[in-house]
């Protein structure tokens, strides 16, 4: 697979755990509760080291350089728009895990709370995405050589055996099956 194509196979994957985190939610707003904690749990990681330290490092750190070498403008532009939705994702996601730490010590009213930022995120990362898919990858498609493009898939590989660890990736996909037999059927 190519590196383009790798990262939008693994904006597919989260889209997934967006659509789950959509329905827990749905479940909140029906019993007022979280039923299963350890299934935040699995999304938080899911969220922190496949979304943060392994998609967002291949952009932020191999794609993100490569564009701007050909023009691509950070400031005012794509790349530093996007640079700018990393970091309110990854707020976000502080956020909703402080919260349920909140509801886990007893305040029930941090449930609401984490509804808000679960909420936020999925708004943020949909349209994150779509921007990517539709805007930013066609544009390093078009300006990037193939060279370059074969460069960075080997920087993906690189990042992902270094920042999450071999299998890992796999695990995460083996998680995402279960938890949509649960929440997606």
């Amino acid at each position: 697979m190519d590196a383009i194509n790798e990262l939008l196979a693994e904006h597919e994957a989260v889209r997934i755990t967006l659509k789950i985190l959509k329905r827990i939610g749905q479940e909140i707003d029906k019993t007022g509760k979280l039923s299963n904690p350890e299934h935040l749990e699995q999304l938080f990681d899911f969220f922190s080291t496949f979304v943060d330290r392994c998609h967002h490092s291949k952009e932020e750190e191999l794609l993100f350089p490569a564009l701007e070498e050909v023009g691509v403008s950070r400031a005012g532009g794509p790349v530093g728009v996007m640079l700018k939705e990393h970091q309110q994702g990854r707020d976000l996601v502080t956020k909703m895990k402080t919260a349920i730490n909140q509801y886990l010590n007893a305040d029930n009213d941090a449930i609401q709370e984490f509804q808000q930022h679960a909420n936020d995120y999925t708004t943020l990362l949909d349209f994150h995405i779509d921007k990517e898919n539709n805007v930013l990858f066609p544009m390093a498609l078009k300006h990037l050589p193939e060279s370059k493009l074969a460069e960075l898939k080997k920087g993906f590989d690189r990042i992902e055996t270094d920042k999450i660890g071999a299998g890992k990736h796999e695990a995460f996909h083996k998680m995402l099956d279960s938890l949509g037999e649960i929440y997606l059927k």
